[in-house]
């Protein structure tokens, strides 16, 4: 069975090169449908909708547009994945008003996109606060501590998303963030998550520091849906610069890495969706460059 290979339908640069002329936003040249559209026609057959969208453009997102993006895959025969809101939102917040806010914001992204069937629902459990008590400069103790204590915030809060939207846990697809995986890892067994893989936040040292290889046999037995992208990490006398989500071949991934890891993915016979969150531009060049290095994953 060929990998299933998927995009980001809204990615952001994409999407501002849409509606800004001439230095001036016009919400009115975006039609989520007609990206949707465009993706398919250039032969992905997965579309992962970036649920934020709904907040950054209002009225992009509404009940009449899913029920047109119902219809487009009922004409094409694409499915969709959504990634939940996390701009702004922090499920893992000690801030009882912050948490709840970042809570009602998911369940309000996963009501209205319930008419599209995702395969799953990408969910950041913890966001800029947790990274930045996860990454404090103290002893490596008090920082796990730290970190335990967050995860059981953000525990809290996916417990109220699965009761209050009744979804099957197994639906919403935990991702490795900026935050050590380790910790979240527990969270997700006692809650009987799955996982979003993304390569690049793991291979720019976000949420671990093992190999792409090393993750995956930990823990694909719970691992749903990929994000599939490349990323740098480097160190400069202490301090960090990384990028992440950039097209393959253009990080620290390599022909070997990416080979083997594709090979894998093909002998585990992995059904779930590989989503390049890139540009149209960038996941196109990804494609050509899986084609040179492991044309057996797109057969």
């Amino acid at each position: 069975m060929p990998l299933r290979f998927g995009l980001t339908a809204l990615e952001f640069q994409e999407v501002a090169g849409r509606v800004i002329v001439d230095g001036t936003p016009d919400f009115s040249r975006l039609d989520v449908v007609d990206i949707v559209r465009e993706a398919v026609s250039n032969g992905y057959s997965v579309i992962e909708i970036t649920m934020d969208v709904l907040h950054i453009i209002p009225g992009s997102l509404t009940s009449e547009s899913i029920d047109r993006l119902v219809d487009l895959k009922e004409e094409l025969g694409h499915s969709y994945t959504a990634h939940l809101p996390f701009w702004s939102v922090e499920l893992a917040s000690f801030n009882e008003h912050v948490r709840l806010g970042g809570v009602t914001s998911t369940i309000e992204a996963i009501e209205l996109a319930k008419p599209l069937e995702p395969e799953a629902y990408v969910l950041h459990t913890t966001g800029a606060l947790a990274t930045e008590f996860s990454g404090l400069n103290y002893d490596a103790g008090l920082v796990h501590l730290i970190s335990t204590l967050l995860a059981g915030y953000a525990a809290a809060s996916v417990e109220d998303i699965i009761s209050r939207t009744e979804i099957k846990p197994h639906r919403l697809a935990i991702e490795n963030t900026e935050f050590p995986f380790t910790v979240l890892r527990d969270l997700i067994d006692d809650l009987d998550t799955s996982i979003c893989f993304d390569t690049a936040h793991l291979l720019s040292k976000m949420s671990g520091d093992e190999s792409v290889m090393d993750f995956y046999n930990a823990h694909k037995d719970r691992i749903t849906e990929i994000h599939l992208q490349d990323a740098t990490y480097k160190e400069y006398e202490g301090a960090v610069a990384r990028e992440d989500h950039i097209a393959l071949g253009r990080g620290l991934m390599g022909d070997e890495v990416l080979r083997e890891f594709l090979l894998e993915l093909s002998n585990d016979r992995f059904e779930g969706p590989i989503i390049f969150e890139l540009s149209k531009d960038e996941a196109g060049e990804s494609l050509d460059y899986i084609e040179d290095v492991v044309p057996e994953a797109l057969d």
